[in-house]
């Protein structure tokens, strides 16, 4: 698959996430509203019922028709002409009859008593507060045949307020809006609403709505971990077929050059017609049994890595210093003419739990690591010790080519062939082995690029105080 298919399933996913968060917002919104719309409805229609019993033929509040009579009432007729005579203090009359009358609705009003009586009677919670609203006062006009506003507030303005202290009326509080009318001795109608509610009725309907909004959350959260963990698992799966079917090319073309070498060198020393002396034969000899060497070394890497998935660690107490100095002249011998060993010794020895076969695995892939991936005259490769926070720590230094910093997180994968190993030989097992050797035996490792040329690998052997005792 190219790039651009690849790169088009993060922006699939984050905009599925997009408008899948943006779907539940709306639909937690819309919740919200349904709940602010619905909240208190039962008790709402308690309290109107309860107040119209309360209330019976009076206006507003027991008593208040008398208000109405002796405060309003005598103001209308003279307004109504004012009015019909297109005079100009008009308006400024009708406020100076109003606002008197208003006054003395807040004075001698008994809602307050009436309130707490419904509440108690209905048994509703008790921080309920509520707000009586003088809408609007109109006057009928017989020849137009119409109502004609006297006096009008909005619900959010205080002026028209005669009692209760509840700060934000609106639709989904409001209990009710009556409009009351009287014939005597002009015609008219007055407005008013009551509005119920809590203090706190947004915090309260949030708070109702919690479990909702957490369950919400949960589930975004749910389906955001199995969508990166399945992207994630998706991504892991075409990494490793393109890891397979880059290894399997590379495993034929390292398994054909030495067959067909092979083939060829056969060929020559069977044919007949052709007279070979005795220093031809043994070269192509030697050309057959340094090519055979090549392929068993492949068979035995991959053998090998099968082995080493199913093979336990045998952890014995080793003297550590004394050990690697054995193993590493073995790899002298081995690599004689190859690369030159170096080894700084411990300057006490100090016994490790550790596998043997292991530990040489590590070491042998480090050394043929450094041959292999060095252009040098002259190959040369370090082991000496660090104590660091109570921890044997083998520093490796060679002087090849180097890892590229973005390659070092993917060199101790199988079969993983960086950037500059190019046409050289090999199965890119040998690093894997060694993280794999390292993770049996609970050891880390660290690469750190050499400033000049080369690589430095820090291996870290576990806590000294638990795991070694020095040998006096």
């Amino acid at each position: 698959m190219n790039s651009a298919g690849r790169n088009i399933y993060p922006w699939a996913f984050g905009t599925s996430f997009l408008i899948l968060t943006l779907l539940i917002g709306f639909l937690i919104f819309n919740t919200y509203k349904l709940e602010d719309k619905n909240y208190q409805i039962g008790q709402l229609s308690l309290i109107q019922n309860a107040y119209g019993a309360a209330v019976m033929d009076d206006k507003i509040f027991p008593g208040g028709n008398t208000i109405f009579q002796t405060s309003l009432v005598p103001c209308l007729s003279i307004w109504y002409e004012k009015e019909h005579n297109d005079a100009l203090d008009a308006s400024e009359f009708a406020q100076q009859c109003v606002e008197p009358f208003l006054k003395r609705l807040r004075q001698e009003q008994s809602l307050d008593s009436i309130f707490q009586q419904i509440v108690q009677q209905q048994q509703l919670d008790s921080d309920l507060v509520y707000l009586f609203h003088f809408d609007k006062l109109e006057v009928y006009d017989a020849a137009a045949k119409d109502w004609k506003v006297f006096y009008e507030t909005a619900s959010d303005n205080p002026a028209g307020a005669i009692s209760g202290r509840l700060e934000n009326p609106g639709l989904n509080n409001r209990v009710f809006e009556l409009s009351v009318s009287d014939k005597n001795p002009r015609p008219y109608r007055f407005t008013y609403s009551l509005y119920v509610d809590y203090e706190n009725r947004g915090w309260r309907i949030f708070q109702e709505m919690v479990p909702v909004f957490l369950l919400s959350l949960a589930c975004i959260a749910v389906i955001v971990l199995l969508s990166y963990r399945t992207y994630k698992n998706w991504i892991s799966q075409r990494k490793l077929a393109d890891l397979k079917t880059s290894f399997l090319n590379h495993m034929r073309h390292e398994f054909n050059t030495p067959l067909t070498t092979i083939l060829i060198s056969a060929h020559s020393l069977i044919d007949h017609e052709t007279n070979r002396d005795k220093r031809e034969v043994e070269q192509l000899g030697l050309i057959v049994e340094r090519q055979a060497k090549r392929l068993k070394a492949y068979f035995e890497q991959i053998m090998g890595s099968v082995a080493l998935q199913e093979r336990q660690p045998t952890v014995v107490q080793l003297p550590l210093n004394r050990l690697t100095k054995q193993l590493l002249d073995e790899l002298r011998l081995r690599y004689q003419d190859e690369i030159e060993i170096r080894y700084e010794a411990l300057l006490s020895d100090v016994e490790m739990k550790l596998d043997e076969d292991y530990y040489f695995l590590i070491l042998d892939n480090l050394v043929s690591n450094a041959i292999k991936f060095n252009d040098s005259d002259q190959k040369t490769i370090r082991f000496t010790w660090q104590l660091t926070e109570d921890q044997y720590c083998l520093k490796v230094a060679d002087n090849g080519s180097g890892i590229a910093s973005n390659e070092r997180s993917k060199v101790f994968t199988a079969f993983y062939r960086g950037r500059l190993s190019g046409n050289k030989p090999g199965l890119g097992l040998g690093l894997y082995y060694i993280k794999s050797c390292l993770d049996r035996l609970g050891w880390t490792i660290h690469i750190e690029e050499k400033p000049s040329a080369g690589t430095i690998f820090y291996i870290y052997m576990g806590n000294a105080a638990f795991n070694g005792k020095r040998q006096d």
